[in-house]
């Protein structure tokens, strides 16, 4: 038998993907600041996600070690996201 992360883990992980690609999208057209912050809050999900699964015990030890590099991944990107979103911020006063 195939060893598989929960149904749950796989489903926040889904949602969590969604939200990021249309906010994704969203910061690519406008660029504002919403979508900036909205774009860094979906990267900071979807690196949560990615823990969750990476805890997943039932996951292969490589699956795992995977899904630990994409958290450190988005975990990344939401911080540059939520520096962009400062400077724009800082910008606007």
């Amino acid at each position: 038998m195939v060893a598989r992360p929960s149904r749950e883990a796989v489903a926040r992980w889904n949602t969590a993907y969604a939200e990021q690609t249309a906010a994704l999208f969203a910061a690519s057209r406008t660029g504002d600041l919403a979508a900036v912050v909205r774009l860094a809050r979906g990267y900071s999900a979807l690196a949560q996600a990615w823990r969750i699964l990476a805890a997943d015990l039932a996951v292969p030890l490589w699956a795992r070690h995977a899904c630990s590099i994409a958290a450190e991944e988005f975990e990344r990107r939401a911080w540059i996201e939520d520096s962009r979103a400062g400077s724009a911020e800082q910008g606007e006063r």
